[in-house]
């Protein structure tokens, strides 16, 4: 599955992700068909500039604000 992530642009990573798919069928053939049913999800940020994808393909920045506001609220009873 890293693999996938790891290709330099949209187009190897689809590849990589049908081979994914292809080894998977066997052994998990619905993890497979979900897997590539959301090919375009999975892929959403590879439309955006390479430097960018570190950012975007990672919810840590998502899960950091949440956990700010969380500590916030319960520190001072208030969101600013």
């Amino acid at each position: 599955m890293r693999t996938i992530f790891a290709q330099p642009d949209r187009q190897a990573a689809g590849v990589q992700l049908a081979e994914a798919v292809q080894a998977m069928q066997r052994r998990w053939p619905k993890a497979a068909e979900l897997l590539e049913k959301a090919e375009a999800d999975i892929l959403a940020y590879m439309v955006f500039p390479p430097e960018l994808w570190t950012r975007i393909y990672s919810t840590n920045p998502l899960e950091r604000l949440n956990k700010e506001v969380k500590r916030r609220t319960n520190v001072v009873g208030v969101f600013p």
